[in-house]
């Protein structure tokens, strides 16, 4: 039975995700002005302080070697306390740079427009010159804020070695109980493994698609390059929610019978533009909001977050807290991949879309994959090396070169803290990427290559579902049957994909 402190903290802590998610919804759809999840921050700080943390490990102190699983769920509660405090110690630096940004407005073309407006138009301007002028107009004001990036990582890093660890890097792969080293280089065989096919392939693509040469190339030219809008009317957004309607069916599913699943698509002011999942209360309330639009980037949005949305709709009750909210990103990262990769898939396509000649999109979404992969690969490398403390002054010569060589755009330095990610998040997308192709083969294999259409597959879905973040993703791994993650399956499956489209 667990002790007092622990059943008060579970729900405080619970209290206080349902409060945070929910006040997020709320703002993202365009139901409130002002976003207010710094009050709820301070409100619940306590269940990250120091005291707290020592109470919690003794607790785990005294627990019984064999309760593995109230074990693994203190553990959890340390890791994710750990977490929260030290991104605490940033609040005010955080919303400096949120301010900084929402408030910058470039100029460009003679007229003052919202930074973020600003980036949202480079995805969707077509001529090459007017994409790399308003690039750099944005650049401009990237490095307006970096002096801000630059001092909040200095504190987090010092933050790390306050609680007795060597770096950053050390910090987290005593957390996350991932050796991040040991994964950087695993991505390094990723990219020696695939960068022939990859080069031959990409750069006539992006010269066809974006309208330029691998050698004008820059960052800003991938988000025009992956709209794919041609292939517009084959995603119209009529049919976003029968695709995810009929999609969950084939598996046993019948979304229109799951009340704790909201899917909030209604046009409001100020709505936000992204498909966004929300877990307000798991299982019982979990929102997805999205607006309609044509395109194959929705639909795999859409399906990637209504999966997300699935998971946690399907966690049992029975669960602790810390196995609904805070469990390992990775996971739910490697379930939702499997749904968001479907478009890659000819016979779904013609099974949901009626879309037959789907050859050359799935020959560019496994390009796109490639492209992605390897971005994360390059990064995770950076962020190894950063977080170790080992670049200084060449952080950002050495993230432009790094991310340069991996995906064949030119990368300007002025990026090399803004792509960051608080707690080695690229690294749960390499590792959820690896899960996904594995998983996907043992699905077919087990339940044909339509497995999407079969109830057993749905159920087996289901019951890894129920265990919520009990188990890190090699432990799942290893439950199902699918063995060590393979990297090398990754590379291979990745070429597979270009061989076959």
């Amino acid at each position: 039975m667990p002790s007092n402190f622990l059943i008060e903290y579970r729900e405080r802590l619970r209290e206080y995700y349902s409060a945070l998610h929910r006040e997020t919804y709320l703002f993202d759809s365009g139901k409130k002005n002002q976003l207010e999840t710094r009050f709820y921050a301070a409100d619940y700080s306590d269940l990250f302080s120091a005291t707290v943390r020592n109470e919690l490990q003794k607790e785990l102190t005294e627990t019984a070697a064999f309760r593995e699983t109230e074990r693994a769920a203190i553990q959890l509660l340390i890791a994710n306390a750990t977490h929260e405090n030290l991104l605490a110690t940033g609040w005010e630096l955080t919303e400096e740079i949120q301010a900084y940004e929402s408030q910058a407005s470039p100029i460009w073309e003679g007229k003052r427009i919202e930074f973020q407006t600003a980036r949202q138009l480079l995805n969707r301007e077509p001529d090459a010159r007017r994409r790399h002028d308003l690039a750099a107009r944005c650049r401009e004001t990237v490095k307006g804020a970096q002096d801000l990036r630059a001092e909040r990582w200095e504190k987090l890093h010092d933050a790390a070695k306050g609680m007795g660890e060597t770096s950053y890097l050390a910090l987290y792969q005593k957390l996350r109980d991932v050796d991040y080293e040991a994964l950087a280089k695993q991505a390094q065989q990723i990219l020696a493994q695939t960068e022939n096919k990859y080069v031959s392939v990409f750069a006539p693509l992006l010269a066809r698609e974006a309208g330029v040469t691998l050698d004008e190339a820059v960052s800003a030219d991938l988000g025009y390059w992956q709209q794919f809008h041609r292939f517009d009317k084959h995603f119209p957004a009529w049919q976003l929610k029968h695709v995810y309607r009929e999609t969950y069916a084939g598996l046993g599913i019948l979304t229109y019978q799951q009340p704790n699943i909201t899917l909030d698509d209604q046009p409001r002011a100020n709505k936000t533009l992204k498909v966004r999942h929300f877990p307000i209360r798991v299982p019982e309330d979990i929102k997805v909001l999205f607006t309609t639009a044509d395109g194959v980037r929705t639909f795999t949005a859409f399906l990637q977050e209504t999966n997300h949305a699935q998971q946690e709709a399907w966690m049992s009750r029975n669960l602790h807290t810390e196995f609904r909210y805070c469990g390992d990103a990775a996971r739910s990262k490697g379930f939702a991949l499997l749904f968001s990769q479907l478009p890659q898939d000819a016979r779904w396509l013609a099974d949901l879309l009626t879309f037959y000649e789907s050859h050359e999109l799935r020959h560019l979404l496994a390009v796109q994959k490639l492209m992605r992969i390897r971005r994360a690969a390059a990064k995770l490398n950076y962020e190894v090396e950063l977080h170790a403390g080992q670049l200084g002054s060449t952080a950002g010569t050495r993230f432009s070169e790094l991310l340069m060589d991996a995906v064949r755009v030119r990368y300007d330095e002025s990026e090399h803290l803004r792509e960051v990610e608080d707690g080695f998040a690229v690294a749960d997308d390499l590792r959820a990427w690896a899960f996904e192709a594995q998983l996907r083969e043992h699905l077919k294999t087990k339940y044909g290559s339509r497995w999407w259409t079969s109830r057993k597959a749905g159920d087996f879905l289901i019951d890894l579902w129920n265990t919520g973040g009990r188990y890190k993703l090699e432990e799942m791994a290893k439950m199902i049957d699918l063995g060590e993650l393979s990297f090398d399956w990754l590379a291979e499956e990745c070429l597979a994909d270009l061989r076959e489209t």
